[in-house]
Order: C-alpha cells, then sequence, then structure tokens
C-alpha cells in the first residue's frame, strides 16, 4: 500500500511539473503572439501611411482631382466584390486603385496643367505614366500587387491600349476593373472644359464600351451597382 501511495504521489508531481511547464509555455506563446500581432499592426499601419503619402502626391499635381482617388477606389472595389469575390478585401487591389496615377508624379506640371492640346512630345510624357509607376512601385516590395494595376491601368480589352498592347485576359485581373472605374468617375465628374455627366447618361457610356475598351465581365458586375450607390460615392 505505501508503495502505491509513492508511486500516486510521484506521478502526482510530475504531473503538476508539466502542468507548470504547459502553463508556461502557453503564456509565453501568448505573449510571442501578442507581440507579433502588435508587430504586424504597426506594419500595416506603415504600408498604409506610404500608400496615402503617395496618394496625396498624385492629387497635389492636379487641383482637378480633389475626391477622384477615393472615389475610383470605392467603385473598382464595389466591383472587385462582383467580380472576383476572393479580392474584396485584397489591399493590394485598393493600393493599385489608389496609386494608378503614381507616375504622373515624374511629368511636368506644365505638361498635367496645360490648358490646350498636347504636342507630340507631351503626349509622350503623358503616355510614359505607367512604366514611370511601375519603376516608382519597384522599389517597395510590399506594393508588388499593386504594381501590376498601375503599369496596366491604361490598358484596353480589345488590345489597342498602352503601354504593351495588352488584350482580354492577357490584362491583369485588377487592370481589368479599374479602367471602367476611373472612366466612370471622369464622366461623372465636372471639369474646366466640360459639365459632369449624370450617372445613367455615364452607365450607358460604359455598357457601350464593353468588349472594346473594358472588359464584358467587369462592365456586367458594375451594371448591377444599385445607382444609389454609386450616387453615394460621387
Amino acid at each position: 500500500l505505501e508503495g502505491s501511495l509513492a508511486e500516486g504521489e510521484a506521478i502526482r508531481r510530475q504531473l503538476d511539473a508539466y502542468a507548470v511547464d504547459l502553463r508556461s509555455t502557453y503564456l509565453a506563446e501568448r505573449d510571442r503572439s501578442q507581440e507579433l500581432a502588435d508587430a504586424l499592426s504597426e506594419l500595416t499601419l506603415t504600408y498604409e501611411s506610404t500608400v496615402k503619402g503617395l496618394a496625396i502626391a498624385v492629387e497635389a499635381k492636379d487641383e482637378y482631382t480633389g475626391g477622384h482617388l477615393y472615389r475610383v477606389s470605392r467603385y473598382g472595389m464595389a466591383i472587385t466584390a462582383l467580380v472576383a469575390p476572393e479580392h474584396a478585401d485584397d489591399p493590394q487591389f485598393e493600393y493599385g486603385f489608389l496609386l494608378h496615377d503614381v507616375g504622373k508624379l515624374v511629368v511636368p506640371d506644365a505638361v498635367l496643367m496645360k490648358d490646350g492640346p498636347l504636342d507630340e512630345l507631351e503626349w509622350a510624357m503623358i503616355k510614359g505614366h505607367p512604366e514611370a509607376g511601375r519603376t516608382i512601385l519597384d522599389k517597395i516590395p510590399f506594393l508588388a500587387g499593386a504594381n501590376e494595376i498601375v503599369h496596366s491601368h491604361h490598358e484596353r480589352w480589345d488590345g489597342t491600349g498602352y503601354p504593351r498592347g495588352l488584350k482580354g485576359e492577357q490584362i491583369p485581373l485588377g487592370a481589368r476593373i479599374f479602367p471602367l472605374a476611373d472612366v466612370f468617375d471622369a464622366m461623372t465628374t465636372t471639369r474646366p472644359y466640360r459639365e459632369a455627366l449624370s450617372i445613367g447618361a455615364a452607365r450607358l457610356e460604359v455598357q457601350r464600351g464593353s468588349g472594346t475598351q473594358f472588359c464584358p465581365e467587369a462592365v456586367y458586375a458594375f451594371m448591377s451597382i444599385p445607382v444609389a450607390e454609386l450616387e453615394r460615392v460621387r
């Protein structure tokens, strides 16, 4: 009996020691997990600050684009949620939409703000901004996904866009969606040289571009977004 009691006591002490070790391990892992979560949160804030800083710099180049980057990112993400739900919360898509014109930072203000037709050299500068944007974002590894959109946002579904003349599904998904959001916002925003179109008129113009300028799937998704939602964003 005494032997059994001693053996039971030894087992109990072992279990107590194991429980203490297990608790210590759990607490250490919990602290480590919290540290990693805090580091990830801080890194995310750094990423967001970088993107916002670049976006503000782009909007500062053109006094007439106030709110444009916000609106196209909202339109673009609404279309994305319908075309590719798996990317509905993908920050790379939103970053790409926000930074699509980052390459214009290297275009002279005199060209961007010119009140009149562009000459051949000036037009070449404007058309070079997707490549310039790609070069800028190449230096920021965490924006690799966004960079695909920046580089390809002037491609057209029918292959007549620039800079590479990509066609159809050769165009990265985000860059198939973005041009529609961009053109819609341009049409529904008053500019110095013209009044804004109504949302209804702009939707019809988007529909006319399906299969030529725009990806048909993106157009179909866009046309299903309630007009009230588009009006709220505008």
